[in-house]
């Protein structure tokens, strides 16, 4: 692996759908692999349904970096079948939805979630640009928190070169920050770092197909709390020494 870009992603509130509900819109509690290529794609200017080739070779990892609680709000949903296309074309009313609609907010003192974000691709003209764009906070298009009403800021964190980072073997316990992809998995081990964690898997989608058709999900892993969890893992992960302060992340990759 070469260089690494790693940006925050911040905003008051967000909605990342679970592929599987549809009577009321669950949320995840972070962006999958999927949020994050059109996040990727929308900093870069792809259109929709452009990059799902060219950034799917990307690897991508995340961590949650504020706590989140969940708010269930009703909304109204415009209802928009066939026989109400000509309706609405003539600015009539039609009859609305009621759908549960499930949002993350920031738990505690905080005012933001916050969402930290691992990229790679072998094309680093295009990692390069993308992390242009993230350090002069001026993404292509406005970037969103999984809804257009849930916008979100970039905030460049640092560049990684290679060799600026530290991979670590396979199989040995590590204090992993970062959504973990669970095929991915050897041992979780239990108050390693001397306190429990509320650990949560979920399936969650990993790849568009042609037609925007979804690819298998993956099983994932991720602390409730968003603090980091020991574990030892069939792959190599990689840390990241940060330039604020003593703080390090490490995170394993969604690809493996």
């Amino acid at each position: 692996m070469d260089e690494v870009l790693v940006f925050d992603l911040s905003g008051p509130m967000a909605h990342f759908r679970k592929y599987y509900t549809n009577t009321s819109a669950l949320s995840y509690g972070f962006p999958p692999r999927t949020v994050l290529m059109g996040i990727v794609a929308a900093v870069l200017g792809f259109e929709r349904d452009s990059y799902y080739e060219s950034l799917g070779g990307g690897r991508f990892a995340v961590a949650v970096k504020v706590p989140v609680r969940r708010l269930v709000q009703t909304v109204n949903y415009t209802r928009t079948k066939t026989e109400d296309l000509g309706v609405l074309r003539r600015l009539g009313a039609v009859p609305g939805t009621q759908v549960p609609l499930e949002f993350l907010l920031p738990r505690g003192a905080e005012l933001n979630l916050r969402f930290r974000v691992f990229f790679s691709h072998p094309d680093a003209d295009l990692l390069r640009e993308a992390a242009r764009r993230c350090e002069e906070q001026r993404p292509y298009y406005p970037l969103y928190l999984g809804l257009t009403e849930c916008l979100a800021q970039p905030a460049f964190v640092r560049l990684f070169g290679r060799g600026e980072y530290e991979p670590l073997a396979p199989g040995r316990t590590v204090l992993l920050t970062s959504v973990l992809n669970a095929a991915l998995l050897e041992e979780v081990v239990l108050a390693a770092n001397g306190r429990s964690s509320r650990l949560v898997r979920e399936r969650a989608p990993y790849a568009f197909g042609p037609g925007r058709s979804l690819r298998p999900p993956v099983s994932v892993i991720y602390e409730a709390d968003a603090r980091p969890f020991a574990a030892r893992l069939r792959v190599p992960v990689y840390r990241f020494h940060l330039s604020t302060g003593d703080e390090t992340e490490t995170v394993a990759f969604l690809e493996g």
